[in-house]
């Protein structure tokens, strides 16, 4: 970097600096500043290390980010807070888990026209916040929709389904243009890669673990979001191999052997398939045995009537889920198609000369 850029770097972070009244805000203002060529991870580390040793500080740092990376127009500072606070999460600080929905908003950034030959990194930066909004608010210690062996069947199917959306948060952070090879956002893919590895993971054990307990006693609803699942799992599986070359051929560091994406035999799904259209089943049949421990039936009818509603809760809550992450794709599309039709190069008629 030449040694205006540098100046220029030092003049816009000097102000924030000076304003800065203790060692974490001013740990908050290097760790997300406006270099575009480098990353400062020893204040991101000395910040995380803070958090762990000090839980109640999660909350003024929280705030010192949001303050700075809402009041910026700079692609790398907003950049750089949104990877400062999805450390919290990769580095599995637990204080993390209260924070639930972002205390900021970047779904609209850079969207007011300003700055043309910035439109890719924009767009890198609404992907990146609407995936980490999504994730933060999954993990939230305050959802009382856990996953764990006590839950019903049909509420670990909806969290699986859950994170599955996650994924494809996940990969529509896609860098555009110029910003490919920018060192900031070859670290930023460097953490989307990670979580990727994770929360796929995740999801085929997860998999795993209950598909084996959805059988014709389940009950159709059951069958029908296994189905859905398992569908999902096959056409992302093949969406993360082409992700994952795209990262290789960009040079992202840990994308560089591309992982054996586990696939659902196809006697499973087929085995879905017969149970979800089958005339035979009972309606509700199986779900008895999940409510062994009710003793009498006015406790029966309790159990059912709560895990009734909790699952049409989760349920209604996924589906607003996947509506909201599809009509954001659909809007970033229609973005992306106006950025090309306002950079592209006009159209000129040159006269047929050899008519004329």
């Amino acid at each position: 970097m030449n040694i205006w850029k540098r100046a220029s770097v030092a003049l816009k972070d000097g102000t924030s600096l000076i304003a800065a009244d203790d060692l974490l805000k001013t740990a908050v203002v290097k760790a997300t500043n406006h270099d575009e060529f480098s990353i400062d991870p020893e204040n991101a580390l000395f910040i995380y290390r803070h958090v762990r040793t000090t839980p109640a500080s999660l909350k003024p740092l929280i705030s010192a980010i949001s303050s700075r990376v809402t009041r910026t127009r700079s692609w790398v500072v907003a950049l750089k807070g949104l990877m400062l606070m999805h450390g919290f999460f990769l580095s599995k600080t637990t204080a993390a888990e209260s924070i639930g929905r972002l205390p900021f908003d970047l779904s609209a950034f850079g969207r007011e026209g300003k700055g043309r030959n910035s439109r890719g990194f924009n767009l890198f930066v609404r992907a990146y916040f609407a995936f980490l909004d999504r994730r933060s608010i999954l993990f939230h210690d305050g959802n009382r929709h856990r996953y764990d062996e006590e839950s019903s069947v049909m509420i670990r199917l909806v969290i699986i389904r859950k994170m599955q959306v996650i994924i494809d948060s996940l990969v529509r952070i896609k860098p555009v243009g110029e910003s490919v090879r920018i060192p900031v956002v070859n670290e930023a893919m460097e953490n989307v890669i990670n979580e990727i590895l994770e929360v796929y993971g995740w999801i085929c054990r997860r998999i795993a673990e209950v598909l084996p307990n959805v059988n014709s006693k389940s009950g159709k609803r059951q069958a029908d979001m296994a189905l859905k699942i398992v569908a999902k799992s096959m056409t992302q599986g093949e969406e993360l191999v082409k992700y994952f070359v795209f990262c290789r051929d960009l040079g992202v560091a840990n994308a560089q052997e591309i992982p054996d994406f586990v696939r659902i035999p196809v006697d499973d799904v087929i085995h879905l398939h017969e149970i979800v259209w089958t005339d035979k089943e009972e309606k509700g049949g199986g779900e008895a045995e999940e409510r062994d421990e009710c003793e009498n039936s006015e406790e029966r009818r309790k159990c059912v009537e709560e895990d009734e509603e909790m699952e049409r809760e989760l349920i209604t809550e996924i589906d607003d889920l996947i509506k909201l992450d599809d009509e954001e794709e659909e809007k970033e599309k229609e973005m992306e198609e106006e950025d090309e039709r306002l950079t592209a190069p006009p159209v000129v008629d040159i006269p047929d000369l050899i008519s004329l």
